[in-house]
């Protein structure tokens, strides 16, 4: 398992810099209008959608993260190979 975070890692460290822009962006198109609701909420009933978004975060953003370095496994398995040879 860390053999494989490690390898999705050098493939994040791949993305270009105008995917990762996009990707960004994504990002906080997805996040900015909970938190706007979020921010209109005073009791501390705000907990409860603040549990929601930072679920939805991870299950909803992971994907797009690992959809961009996808195209960068194979390299990013290549050089993992390397690295654990020296």
């Amino acid at each position: 398992m860390r053999e494989r975070q490690q390898i999705i890692e050098i493939a994040g460290n791949k993305i270009k810099p105008t995917q990762k822009f996009v990707l960004n962006l994504i990002k906080l198109a997805i996040l900015i209008p909970p938190f706007m609701m979020l921010a209109k909420v005073d009791s501390w009933m705000f907990i409860l959608p603040l549990v929601f978004v930072l679920g939805g975060y991870f299950i909803l953003l992971r994907p797009f993260s690992l959809y961009f370095a996808s195209q960068y496994i194979d390299k990013a398995i290549r050089d993992f190979k390397r690295q654990q040879e020296n």
